[in-house]
């Protein structure tokens, strides 16, 4: 019966896990979420906030700009 509760929650998590598959766009929503610096680039500092909108020429007076967003685990 563990084995099964295990195998179900292994399962579920991954179902729900994941928002975004390769080539979706990313919500208005999301875009506008503030997000913070964690490694000093391009004139962010550590600790400052930034938002994806910040990147988007749609939203920011129309200076666009390519993301890249690879995220993994190790596990």
């Amino acid at each position: 019966m563990k084995k099964l509760i295990i195998i179900i929650s292994i399962c579920t998590s991954f179902a729900i896990g994941q928002t975004y598959c390769a080539g979706d766009q990313i919500s208005l929503t999301h875009q506008n979420q503030s997000q913070s610096v964690c490694a000093e680039y391009d004139g962010y500092e550590v600790g400052d906030m930034f938002k994806l909108a910040d990147y988007n020429g749609d939203l920011n007076g129309g200076n666009y700009h390519v993301i890249f967003i690879d995220m993994g685990a190790s596990w």
